[in-house]
C-alpha cells in the first residue's frame, strides 16, 4: 500500500514528529511505501519527494513585512500546498493519506486533492488545535481559555506569541477554518489517543461516528529497565511556562536533600538557570538524546511531569514506563488514562506543591514503594502500551477508511 504522510516538518523537532517517522519506518518494515509531505524546511531529511513539498513558512514572520502576507495567507488556505499536493498524487496514486499536524503552515487546502481523487483520509489528532485558537489549554486554575473568545478578546490577550498581530492571525484563521468545516468534512476518520480529547471534540462539534480511540504505544525493546537508581528525580520536555518547570525549582528549594535534573531547551531556560542559582541539588542539563537520553530515564527515581495544560498523551510518560521508571504526573487532560494512581505513579493537581512534594518524596524514600510501582510500570510498557497493540490497531482504522471509500 502506498500511504503518504503529511505532517508540517519532516525532522525530529518534537514528539509528533518522532512519532511520524517511527510510524514511517514501522510501515515501511511491513512492506508499504510511505511518501512524506511537509514543508520544504531547511532542516528536513533527504527525500526523493522534496520537489513536491510547498516553500517554508515560520509564523513569526507574521510580525515582519513583506513576508507577513505570504504567511498569513498560509494560515487560512494555500494554492500552492493544495497544486503541490496534487502534483504529488498523480505522481505516487496513493491508497491513503495519513495526516497529523498540517494546521497554519500546510493549511486545509492540503485536503481539496485528496477528495477530489478519492484518496481516503485519516488524521490522528496530536493537541486541541482542531477546536481551540491554542494548541494547548491551560488547565484550570493555570491560564486562560480561549476556546470561546472572540476574535477582538483573543487578540488584545496576545495569548498566541505574546504578539497582537500573532494572535489576531491565529484567531482569525481558526474562526475561518472552523467556521468551513474542512476537517469535519473531508477527513474520513479521526485518531484520537486519549477519551479526554474524544470528549472534547465531540463537545467542539464534530462528528462522534468517525472519531476512532487509539492510545500511542511505546517500544519496550528499545530500552532496558532498571530498578535502582542514581539519586535523582527527572524532568524531560521543552522549557516553556506551560510544561510546569518552575514547581520542579520550587519543589528543589523544599526538598534540599532531593535531586533533580531536568532535560530540555525552549524559552524559559534563561529564567530557570536564573531561579536555580545557588541550589546545588538543581541540574539543567540542555537538549540530550539517544542513548545518553536513555540513561537519564534509567537512572531516575522517578519521572516528573507538572504540566500546566490539558496534555492530551504525552509520551514522555511512555517511556518513562518503559525504563520501568514510575511517573509522577498533574491530574490534567489524558494523563490520567495513563498514569494508575498509586500503582505506576502519583497524580497530582497542577497547583498543589503540598501534594507534589508529599509524591515526591514517597518515591525518593520509600524503596519499596518505588521498586514495586517501577515493575508495574514496566509491565504497563510491555502490555497496555505496547507498541504492536498502537499499530494493529491503526492498520483497523486504515482498513476501515479504505472500505469507506470504495
Amino acid at each position: 500500500m502506498t500511504i503518504i504522510q503529511a505532517n508540517k516538518y519532516y525532522y525530529l523537532r518534537g514528539g509528533v514528529e518522532r512519532y511520524v517517522l517511527n510510524l514511517q519506518n514501522w510501515l515501511e518494515s511491513e512492506g508499504d511505501q510511505v511518501v512524506p509531505f511537509a514543508m520544504d524546511h531547511p532542516n528536513n531529511l533527504e527525500t526523493p519527494y522534496r520537489r513536491f513539498f510547498p516553500s517554508y513558512v515560520h509564523t513569526e514572520d507574521v510580525r515582519l513585512r513583506p513576508h507577513a502576507l505570504k504567511v498569513l495567507a498560509r494560515m487560512f488556505y494555500s494554492f500552492e500546498a493544495r497544486r503541490k499536493m496534487g502534483d504529488l498524487i498523480t505522481d505516487v496514486r496513493p491508497n491513503l493519506c495519513h495526516l497529523h499536524n498540517i494546521y497554519t503552515q500546510l493549511s486545509p487546502s492540503i485536503l481539496h486533492p485528496l477528495y477530489q481523487n478519492n484518496i481516503p483520509m485519516v488524521m490522528t489528532v496530536h493537541d486541541h488545535h482542531l477546536i481551540s485558537p491554542q494548541y494547548n489549554v491551560w488547565a484550570k486554575g493555570c491560564g486562560p481559555d480561549y476556546r470561546r473568545s472572540g476574535i477582538v478578546s483573543g487578540t488584545l490577550s496576545r495569548f498566541h506569541k505574546q504578539s497582537f498581530a500573532a494572535s489576531f492571525a491565529q484567531m482569525t484563521a481558526y474562526k475561518f477554518i472552523r467556521a468551513r468545516q474542512f476537517y469535519e468534512r473531508y477527513v474520513n476518520l479521526f485518531i484520537v489517543p486519549s477519551k479526554y480529547l474524544m470528549k472534547q471534540l465531540a463537545v467542539g462539534g464534530f462528528p462522534e461516528e468517525k472519531l476512532r480511540h487509539l492510545p500511542h504505544g511505546v517500544d519496550p525493546g528499545i530500552i532496558e529497565p532498571r530498578y535502582d537508581h542514581d539519586n535523582y528525580m527527572l524532568f524531560v520536555g521543552r522549557l516553556v511556562p506551560e510544561k510546569g518547570v518552575e514547581t520542579i525549582i520550587r519543589l528543589a528549594r523544599l526538598l534540599p536533600d532531593i535531586n533533580f535534573k531536568i532535560v530540555g531547551v525552549g524559552p524559559a531556560e534563561a529564567r530557570l538557570h536564573l531561579l536555580a542559582h545557588g541550589h546545588e541539588n538543581i541540574k539543567l542539563l540542555g537538549f540530550k538524546q539517544g542513548d545518553e537520553l536513555k540513561d537519564l530515564f534509567r537512572g531516575a527515581q522517578a519521572v516528573l511531569l507538572p504540566s500546566q495544560v490539558e496534555d492530551v498523551f504525552p509520551l514522555t510518560v511512555l517511556e518513562a514506563f518503559a525504563a520501568g521508571k514510575p511517573v509522577i504526573g498533574s491530574h490534567v487532560g489524558g494523563v490520567p488514562e495513563m498514569i494508575e494512581d498509586g500503582r505506576t505513579g502519583f497524580l497530582v493537581q497542577p497547583t498543589d506543591l503540598h501534594g507534589w512534594t508529599e509524591a515526591v518524596m514517597r518515591l525518593a524514600y520509600d524503596d519499596y514503594l518505588r521498586t514495586d510501582m517501577s515493575k508495574y510500570a514496566r509491565a504497563a510498557a510491555e502490555t497496555t502500551f505496547n507498541i504492536n497493540r498502537h499499530y494493529q490497531g491503526l492498520r483497523q482504522i486504515y482498513a476501515e477508511a479504505l472500505r469507506e471509500n470504495q
